[in-house]
């Protein structure tokens, strides 16, 4: 999960920089709100629960424009069709030759911090694993190991206490919940949204083409409002509905602006355009976490949603109000969802759902992170527990302590019971992972940079049908081959200069191998270059006797000598 959560935001980087790069860039964009349809079901429904959506039966139900129903279209839909010919075809590929060479540039220079990056990483680790002082006994803690790294192990419990949202709140719960780490409230709505589908048709003689897009409208819950007009289809409104009314019951900051035009609301959270703590959705974090004599303050549990929130399960019914003030078109539907769709009815423009979950406590978890001593908080007061967890800084010493790297931070923490060796090889495969992946990412990069920087080769070779397709695979051959031997050279260099002892080491080691391969070479050329003796006749009196073999013929007979 924490390799996933770092790889996402770039991946989704690299892929918005190459779609716009490119003329099919909206296709791709459109292709990706079509693949990320948001199954409120799916994601606000736990499996241990009897509860689900009232309106999951509707889904898929089709009609106008404004059709009920998660996921429909239909009705209202617009058509654009754009001409570029051979010239605006060359200025494009122009375009994307100087984006070529900004990522043959850019390429080597990422290729070279992620292998210094990794070889920091693995430093890190090291530290911890020669640092770490092994706490046996998670409740009992001692002052000698304060400002030092450590390891323990132990269950995350908040023991009797409760915890609850934005206390005094209209969209509070009914009264705080017990056995809870964490406690959030999200809020859906039902909006309408734009899904383009294009098609391009190149010229089959020519070089130009024609593109063709198709906007449809579509709608499904998403977790932030909608444009109130949508750009390719300005018959198409969306309402807000009690929005306005639920960010100002909510008793907390109000959100960011609507939500970018056809952006999906996997990738809208993928960018941090959804905050869990902003209005109208709410989020807190139990006081009393702790593992033993460890208080775990918010930073820690939230800065570690795989471990801390991995489970979610829905708040129990009777905890949620059955009337908020303020709000009369909101109620409680028999599964225990705050909506404003009528029972039995489909979901309509503008329809809010409120879904109210909680990640429980009970779980092991295991720490290498430095100890501290809790600080007092004017407004929390005397912390429950005196000593917590914080990221342990790494000064890495060099030349018998001559020498100090300042090596950042560090700190591993996971769900389960794991050792302190366990943990090490647990991170060195994490960022192994994580490493390859870059590599890949800044591979393709490169390769993608030499492609585009001749592209405009590619433009004058599709003016005929069959060079265009021969000489788009050759590009792409050349581009390979290219990248492949600049990956393979700034990689070397990096080696060099972040490890330098193991680089040397595989230079002797090939070095040896040439020259012992050299030398037989050497020695099998000289062998061949030596004259061959002509055979000759075996001497016939030593060899043969008339007494011993008097039928032998002594001409049947010869050796020969090399």
């Amino acid at each position: 999960m924490a390799i996933l959560r770092k790889c996402l935001p770039l991946a989704a980087i690299l892929l918005s920089f190459l779609a716009v790069t490119t003329a099919e860039g909206q296709a791709f964009r459109s292709t990706v709100t079509k693949d990320y349809a948001f199954d409120a079901q799916a994601d606000f429904v736990d499996e241990f629960d009897s509860r689900r959506l009232q309106f999951s039966n509707n889904k898929g139900s089709t009609g106008g424009s404004t059709s009920g129903g998660s996921s429909s279209s239909g009705g209202s839909s617009s058509t654009e069709t754009s001409r570029c010919n051979f010239w605006c075809m060359l200025k494009n590929s122009m375009a994307q030759t100087v984006i070529g060479l900004l990522l043959i540039c850019i390429s080597p220079c990422l290729m070279w911090k992620n292998e210094g990056r990794h070889v920091t990483e693995l430093r890190r680790i090291d530290f911890a694993k020669n640092n770490a002082v092994v706490i046996d006994n998670a409740d009992l803690p001692s002052d000698d190991q304060v400002g030092q790294m450590v390891h323990f192990t132990g269950n995350v419990t908040v023991d009797d206490s409760t915890v609850e949202l934005s206390p005094g709140s209209a969209l509070n719960v009914t009264s705080p919940l017990g056995r809870a780490l964490v406690i959030k409230r999200t809020c859906l709505i039902y909006q309408k949204m734009e899904h383009a589908e294009q098609q391009v048709k190149n010229d089959t003689i020519g070089g130009g083409r024609t593109t063709t897009t198709t906007y449809t409208v579509k709608e499904d819950w998403t977790p932030i409002p909608g444009p109130e007009t949508l750009p390719h289809l300005p018959d198409e409104h969306n309402s807000r509905g009690v929005w306005e009314e639920l960010i100002a019951a909510s008793g907390s900051e109000a959100s960011d602006a609507p939500a970018e035009v056809g952006m999906p609301p996997e990738l809208a959270a993928l960018m941090a355009a959804v905050d869990p703590s902003k209005a109208p959705n709410g989020i807190a974090v139990s006081p009393a976490a702790h593992v033993g004599g460890f208080g775990l303050s918010n930073d820690v549990i939230m800065a570690h949603p795989a471990v801390f929130l991995a489970e979610w399960t829905p708040v129990p019914a009777d905890y949620i109000p059955e009337v908020v003030e303020g709000l009369p078109e909101l109620r409680k539907d028999r599964y225990g969802n705050l909506t404003t769709v009528e029972e039995g009815e489909q979901p309509t423009n503008g329809d809010v759902m409120i879904k109210y979950e909680y990640a429980g406590d009970g779980f092991d978890a295991s720490f290498v992170v430095e100890q501290i001593l809790l600080d007092s908080d004017p407004e929390k007061g005397v912390p429950v527990h005196k000593y917590g967890v914080s990221k342990a800084p790494v000064i890495d010493d060099k030349c018998c302590g001559k020498i100090h790297d300042d090596l950042g931070v560090i700190w591993m923490v996971r769900r389960g019971t794991h050792g302190l060796d366990e943990m090490i090889d647990m991170a060195k495969q994490d960022e192994a992972t994580l490493t390859k992946i870059l590599r890949v990412v800044c591979l393709v990069l490169i390769i993608a940079g030499w492609s585009m920087l001749f592209s405009i080769f590619s433009t004058l070779l599709h003016t005929l049908p069959i060079l265009g397709t021969l000489g788009d695979f050759a590009i792409f051959v050349v581009a390979l081959i290219l990248g492949c031997v600049c990956f393979c050279g700034v990689t070397a260099v990096a080696y060099i200069r972040y490890r330098p002892v193991m680089a040397f080491g595989i230079l002797a080691v090939a070095g040896i191998i040439t020259g012992l391969c050299f030398w037989k070479l050497g020695d099998a050329a000289d062998n061949s270059l030596q004259p061959t003796m002509q055979p000759v006749a075996s001497p016939k009196f030593i060899l043969f006797d008339d007494v011993v073999e008097p039928e032998l013929v002594h001409e049947d007979v010869a050796m020969e000598y090399y």
